[in-house]
């Protein structure tokens, strides 16, 4: 089946109303990959809307919401970007660069997403999994 791809600009109300017609245009969807959390739970309050349990829902950010909504059954999974993770080196590093003059040696830094499941979900607050 082709991939259906909407513009939704990011917000939960918008996801929910172009999911109903992608719903009805692809009735053997599987599943809908969000490129944020809001968008995934508007989906899947459409999803719920037209009795569709079957399908799997995964955002991304790692918020609360998708936490809660995880832990209700609702998303499957969101990916936690640790943007508690990346403030903290940032300002790390900006105080150093004040310090030194020296800045990092490579100016793209990478930092591993992790994957929020129900088995890990109780232990994301506020975009940071604890340990």
């Amino acid at each position: 089946m082709p991939a259906a791809t909407l513009p939704i600009c990011w917000r939960q109300p918008e996801a929910y109303a172009k999911m109903k017609p992608i719903l009805q245009a692809n009735p053997g969807i599987k599943g809908v990959i969000s490129g944020n959390d809001t968008m995934a739970m508007g989906a899947v309050a459409a999803l719920a809307a037209a009795n569709r349990k079957d399908v799997i829902v995964v955002g991304f950010d790692g918020s609360n919401d998708a936490r809660d909504s995880i832990k209700a059954g609702g998303i499957k999974a969101t990916v936690l970007q640790p943007a508690y993770q990346e403030a903290q080196v940032a300002v790390e590093q900006a105080d150093a660069y004040i310090k030194t003059k020296k800045a990092p040696a490579q100016e793209k830094q990478l930092m591993d997403c992790i994957l929020i499941t129900a088995a890990n979900a109780p232990n994301l607050e506020t975009f940071a999994l604890e340990k």
